[in-house]
């Protein structure tokens, strides 16, 4: 039988495409849906290979055949799958892809009409689950949740219960109740990695989910305890990592975890998924990596992420320090200020209120500043979150005067039980500013430990205030040693090679480098020039064997970062 199954019935063949579909071998489920339709225009066919396009990343197929496979089952008078397929996908898939808020807007109002007309059946469950995404009211989602949850329990769907045990751990995390919610969230992620979840699709949404949670509470550790138990039981490699969201999330956590090499990776990478399928949906991405930029000092090309993703909620704290690093105090504080709810205080709101006391503080608001710390302090005790507390006692110090040393410390044991190293090298220096007059030693010994691990992140402008602080201290140090460049290469030219030697193309350097692809091809010509070859062939083979490049290759995380020493 050849590999469409051309020797089935379009029947057999829509069943046997379905059949993959549930074992998640939707590269073979395609095909065979694709072949049925040659010989019969079902529904059911139109739906096999909507999912299986969906799940390859081939959303703009996907929403074609969702499409289609609406009208036929509308065509049919049904209205339980229609629902569904309104309201799971093709509202979600008009906002994600094509950026499309009124035609997503059209699915959702029409999957509600039908779940009303379908009643009590899980297809109903999953429209309130869709309507649950579009709402940033914790009560509409809870209440959207809570229905849901019900019909899962009177349907027995496994999938509903635990997609929604997943939704409504996230809610609890979202309002602080951190511990509660990460029970739920931990349940719902062991059911999708045990195989109780059948659907490959949902165990995708629940690993999200709980990533989402883990980078809301800054929880290195479950989200990396959960990736080793996913890769034990064999679901990784198809569930976890294929999702641009999935990528976004975790590369939010490690950002946090202070393994930026890594964060960078997964950050790029998600932003190529999105760039690639759901495009309307890479601001998350962007901003986050653009967080990671100014951590390293690169404020230009974390003015170029953000450029039109300033409302996205990660975006206000990075968008917030770039004014701050032109001195704008007052942007800055209206950016902050503008982003928060009066009356909700919720946890993503931590690292604003955070900066926000911080900025009225340095502009001698101390009022204004002491009232940001309250409310700091209340989501501290609510969540009960290390990093929270240390949030809250290093603004505390920064207001402290005479007594600032005991919060500042309090902070940075706190940073350190939540294994985030640039936040506690933040606090050791904010130690050396109040401390370096009446106790040199103890702020020289605090500058030279946060110096050494801005040096090892990469975080070039704090760890030049480090350095600074050390020589007013009177303390002599060392400059970073400086990689050298064979052939009289520029750091920018050296960082172009190592990636030609890697087996890039241009293109993909220049997604890599955030460059234009024409920039590249200079850098490509100047470095083949001055290292005298013809070919990319001739200058992949020289790069690898010159014993002086090998450093090209083997550059690890804490080595100093050559891109962000040259212009773009």
């Amino acid at each position: 039988m050849a590999s469409t199954g051309r020797n089935l019935l379009p029947a057999d063949l829509v069943a046997t495409g379905w059949t993959a579909l549930e074992r998640g071998d939707w590269a073979a489920a395609r095909p065979l849906f694709a072949t049925a339709l040659e010989g019969t225009d079902v529904p059911e066919a139109w739906y096999g290979l909507a999912r299986a396009a969906e799940w390859a990343g081939d959303f703009g197929a996907a929403v074609t055949a969702y499409e289609r496979a609406y009208s036929g089952y509308r065509a049919r008078g049904e209205t339980a799958l229609p629902a569904l397929i309104a309201g799971r996908e093709l509202a979600f898939l008009h906002a994600a892809v094509y950026g499309n808020g009124a035609a997503a807007g059209g699915w959702l109002a029409r999957a509600r009409g039908l779940a009303d007309e379908a009643g009590d059946c899980s297809e109903t469950g999953w429209v309130e689950l869709a309507e649950a995404m579009v709402t940033d009211d914790p009560d509409a989602i809870d209440a959207h949740v809570d229905v849901a949850t019900g019909i899962a329990r009177r349907a027995g769907d496994q999938d509903l219960h635990f997609c929604a045990l997943g939704y409504a751990g996230a809610s609890l995390v979202l309002r602080g109740r951190v511990a509660e919610g990460m029970r739920r969230v931990d349940e719902a992620a062991l059911a999708a990695t045990t195989g109780e979840v059948r659907d490959h699709l949902v165990v995708g949404e629940i690993y999200c989910k709980m990533l989402l949670c883990c980078e809301l509470a800054l929880d290195v550790r479950r989200a990396q305890e959960w990736i080793a138990v996913a890769d034990a039981c064999g679901r990784a490699s198809h569930d976890l990592w294929v999702s641009a969201i999935c990528r976004m999330h975790y590369g939010g956590i490690l950002v946090a975890a202070g393994r930026w090499t890594e964060a960078e990776e997964q950050l790029a990478s998600s932003l190529r998924l999105h760039d690639a399928g759901m495009r309307a949906l890479r601001a998350g991405a962007a901003v986050r990596l653009a967080g990671l930029r100014v951590r390293q000092g690169r404020f230009a090309e974390a003015a170029r992420l953000l450029e039109g993703h300033e409302a996205d909620q990660q975006a206000i704290v990075p968008t917030a320090l770039l004014h701050l690093a032109r001195g704008e105090l007052d942007v800055a504080d209206a950016v902050l200020r503008r982003s928060l709810d009066a009356a909700r205080t919720g946890l993503q709101d931590a690292p604003v209120l955070a900066l926000l006391a911080e900025v009225r503080a340095v502009r001698c608001h101390r009022s204004e500043a002491e009232e940001v710390l309250a409310r700091l302090r209340a989501l501290a005790s609510r969540t009960g979150l290390p990093h929270v507390r240390g949030l809250a006692e290093r603004v505390a110090g920064l207001l402290a005067g005479r007594s600032a040393l005991l919060h500042l410390e309090a902070a940075l044991v706190a940073f350190t039980q939540a294994e985030l190293p640039y936040e506690a090298a933040r606090c050791r220096l904010a130690i050396v500013r109040a401390h370096r007059t009446d106790l040199p030693e103890l702020a020289a010994a605090e500058a030279r430990a946060a110096l050494e691990v801005f040096r090892t992140l990469g975080a070039r402008r704090d760890a030049d205030e480090a350095a600074q602080l050390l020589r007013e201290l009177g303390v002599r140090i060392p400059a970073p040693r400086s990689p050298r460049t064979p052939a009289g290469l520029t750091p920018r030219e050296c960082e172009v090679l190592r990636l030609v030697v890697d087996g890039l193309s241009n293109q993909q350097i220049a997604d890599r480098l955030f460059l234009s692809k024409r920039t590249v091809e200079h850098h490509v010509g100047h470095v083949m020039a001055k290292i005298g070859v013809d070919t990319r062939s001739e200058l992949i083979a020289v790069g690898l064997a010159r014993a002086e490049l090998t450093w090209l290759s083997t550059r690890g995380p804490g080595s100093p970062s050559i891109v962000s020493q040259d212009p773009v």
